[in-house]
């Protein structure tokens, strides 16, 4: 009999993982991009929120001053790990021993997929989650039942339009001034030299609204194009992803419908994968892990997959509006 484990080592996972198509997942694509492996069980908040400013000079000779603000004292989070499993049977075992070497890895390499797609789908759910400024995500027991995990990173910045986008006589220069106001609000924190604009669906949908009608005769420049609407320089993304809560079932939009979200992505949001509490694994960080158990009763193995990510996002790099009434 074939040794399964040689079906799931840290090479052929990887080779597995080059090998299949990406999955799609705009919060992590667009917002935590910058994902470090921490050989940690915690991650300091230190990580986040270190604003490069103007500083003064110095004299000749003096000492060197912070380069950032320091508070003194460091807070310590610590993430739970994401664990699921997918069985292998008796029966699945007797069909693997008649297939070829190739046939056994692309059977490992579908089970390695699902795996993938669960653990890359709750961290998507997680990172957008995180945009609100709290992470609340339930923990499942031993027993079956629940319960909750929070984390709070404090509120994010938010502006007030002068003219909602859905009044009676909005134009296109209230759409402008909403944004730039929000871009301004970043910028005072220091961030916003790069951003990403989100709108939910009614916001979209009311902006769509007076882009049509302004297109021909605004003297805002206005582009409608497939990835977005540029409103004099400000791109607006349309928004609409949903994400499932594994305990309710409730579905929770990324951006609310009536909202609009500017996000600095050089505000250092960050996506860290701590040291996964595996003997196997070394205890080491990886985004993905994945390990055969032998079981007894009944005879077969479970295919255990493991990650630890958690997002960090800088709340003073958020900017939420409410466009739509």
């Amino acid at each position: 009999m074939f040794d399964l484990k040689s079906l799931f080592t840290k090479d052929c996972i990887v080779r597995y993982l080059t090998s299949l198509p990406p999955i799609l997942t705009p919060v992590m694509d667009n917002i935590f991009t910058d994902r470090p492996q921490l050989g940690l069980p915690v991650v300091g908040a230190d990580l986040v929120r270190s604003v490069a400013n103007t500083l003064p000079v110095v004299r000749r000779g003096a000492p060197s001053i912070p380069a950032t603000s320091q508070s003194g004292s460091i807070s310590f989070y610590e993430p739970l790990p994401i664990r699921p499993n997918s069985q292998v049977t008796g029966q699945d075992l007797n069909n693997l021993q008649v297939l070829k070497p190739g046939g056994r890895e692309a059977w490992a390499v579908q089970k390695t997929d699902l795996l993938r797609q669960v653990v890359r789908k709750t961290t998507e759910a997680m990172c957008a989650k995180v945009l609100s400024g709290t992470l609340a995500w339930p923990v499942q027991l031993e027993g079956g039942g629940f319960d909750s995990y929070e984390v709070s990173f404090g509120s994010p910045l938010s502006v007030t339009p002068d003219v909602l986008w859905s009044e009676a006589g909005a134009k296109l220069k209230d759409v402008y001034m909403t944004l730039a106001a929000m871009e301004e609000a970043l910028q005072e924190k220091g961030y916003g030299s790069t951003v990403k604009i989100w709108a939910g669906k009614a916001a979209y949908e009311k902006l769509f609204t007076l882009a049509e009608a302004s297109v021909t005769t605004a003297k805002l420049r206005v582009e409608m194009t497939q990835h977005g609407i540029n409103v004099g320089g400000y791109l607006v993304e349309r928004r609409i992803e949903k994400n499932r809560n594994p305990q309710t079932g409730t579905l929770t939009a990324t951006v609310e419908d009536n909202d609009v979200v500017m996000i600095a992505t050089d505000a250092g949001h960050r996506l860290v994968y701590c040291a996964v509490d595996d003997l196997d694994a070394n205890l080491q960080p990886m985004p993905f892990f994945v390990k055969p158990i032998k079981l007894e009763d009944p005879s077969g193995y479970k295919l255990v997959a493991e990650s630890k990510p958690f997002p960090l996002p800088n709340v003073e790099g958020i900017c939420k509006a409410t466009v739509v009434s």
